[in-house]
């Protein structure tokens, strides 16, 4: 287990990205993408490919960009 060496502010706004979908205010599939995407920027951090600004800039685009996208009803599986 490698120790982890990206800024905590990351885990914030992943934590962020996730209060926001709990609520519904961001869409389960812009969600979950997302949170892929910001896991996957924190990994790049902790091996130090991505230096700590350029993961901080990445992260927060993620979470502006979902937070940005017009709310819609998801979709419903059950018979209407």
């Amino acid at each position: 287990m490698t120790k982890q060496q990206h800024a905590p502010v990351l885990d914030y706004l992943l934590s962020t990205l996730r209060a926001h979908r709990a609520t519904g205010r961001i869409h389960l599939d812009v969600a979950v993408g997302l949170d892929a995407y910001i896991g996957h920027v924190m990994r790049l951090a902790d091996e130090r490919t991505l230096s700590g600004p350029e993961a901080l800039v990445a992260a927060n685009r993620a979470v502006s960009l979902a937070l940005a996208l017009p709310q819609l009803p998801e979709a419903r599986r059950e018979p209407r």
